[in-house]
This record gives structure tokens, sequence and C-alpha cells, in this order.
């Protein structure tokens, strides 16, 4: 078997984001190797909770260009490989296939993205299930008006069905429907350990 192509991965990851941005998951755990002080100094706001650091999603590193600290990334971040990735590495789908799956999972954040913005915008600094949670979280209101309704309505059902595709083509450990979901942890927090 010819071993996958270095550079077709690294236009996969371009083109998708996912893991970075807020959408895949909510945290990144740091490991041993990562030094906080230099993390820091590259613009990362590192959090502390019972001992561990993390890093919140959606990333400050992370634009439209990519990865501002590709080459001192975290170390969790180095060794991270989504289930679209690994299956086009094992040869199960081309670049093309994968490329397809993630325009689509994008073009449907993009339009959960909208309906957060007509139902009153939520914090962009926040991953996206603590903005959807956020935007259901508002009471429904007898005097709401029916254009909310219906965005409340397309929100949920948008969200599902990103969901169902992110755990079907993306995330590693799915996480079920979104009405079951806390927000989403890396598994690579719980699961994953630093080789050594």
């Amino acid at each position: 078997m010819t071993p996958p192509d270095p550079t077709a991965a690294s236009r996969l990851c371009a083109a998708c984001g996912m893991c970075c941005n807020g959408v895949l998951f909510h945290t990144v755990q740091m490991q041993p190797t990562d030094s906080p002080g230099s993390l820091s100094a590259l613009g990362l706001k590192l959090k502390r909770k019972r001992g561990e650091r993390f890093l919140l999603q959606p990333c400050p590193a992370f634009g439209e260009s990519g990865c501002s600290i590709y080459d001192a990334r975290p170390q969790r971040c180095r060794l991270f490989e989504c289930r679209q990735l690994k299956r086009w590495s094992a040869g199960e789908v081309t670049e093309e296939g994968a490329l397809g799956a993630i325009h689509s999972a994008r073009e449907q954040v993009a339009e959960i993205l909208a309906l957060l913005e007509r139902l009153g915008g939520t914090n962009p600094k926040h991953p996206l299930s603590k903005r959807w949670k956020a935007a259901l979280a508002v009471p429904m209101d007898p005097s709401m008006p029916p254009s909310k309704r219906s965005d409340r309505d397309q929100l949920l059902r948008a969200i599902r069905s990103l969901n169902a595709v992110l755990d079907r083509d993306f995330r590693i450990v799915p996480v079920g429907d979104c009405e079951e979901v806390e927000p989403q942890v890396s598994p690579m927090n719980a699961a994953w350990k630093t080789p050594g």
C-alpha cells in the first residue's frame, strides 16, 4: 500500500479546522510536555481546573489562514486525527470525498451560526455547543414573533443534523443526540496519553 500523501493531510486539515474552531470540542487539555509559559507568550489563555491546565476552544491561534502557532502548538493538537482524517489515511475515502464531507459539515456550521445571529447572537468566543445551548435556554415567550419560533425550531433541527454528521464523520467518540449532550470535551482529554 502506498503511504498517504502528507500534503493531502495538510490540505484536509486546512480546509476543515473544526478541531480548533470550537465545533468539535470546547477544551483541549495540556500535556506534561507542553510549556504553559511558552503557550501563554504565544497568546493562548490557559485555564486551570482541578490541577489540570487546558485551553478553551475556539483556539485564539486559529484563524482564516490556519494555526498561527503551528510549529509550537500543544501536544494534543499535534497528535489529534479526526475520524475523517483516519479514514482518508486508511484509504477508506479519497481526498475529494473527505473534502466533500468537510465542505458539507462547514456549510451546516455556517447555517447554525446564521441562525444564532438571527436569534440574538451569542458570544463568538464560546464553542458552538455552548452557543446553541445559550440560544435555546432563552425561555419561549408567548409574545415571541413567529419568525423567532421558527428560527429556534430550525436551529434545533440543524444542531441534530450537524451532530449526526460530526459523530459519523469527524468525532472519535460520538456524543449522540444534542438534547442529551453537554458541551463536547475532546476525547483527547480523557483517552489519549502522551507517548513517552
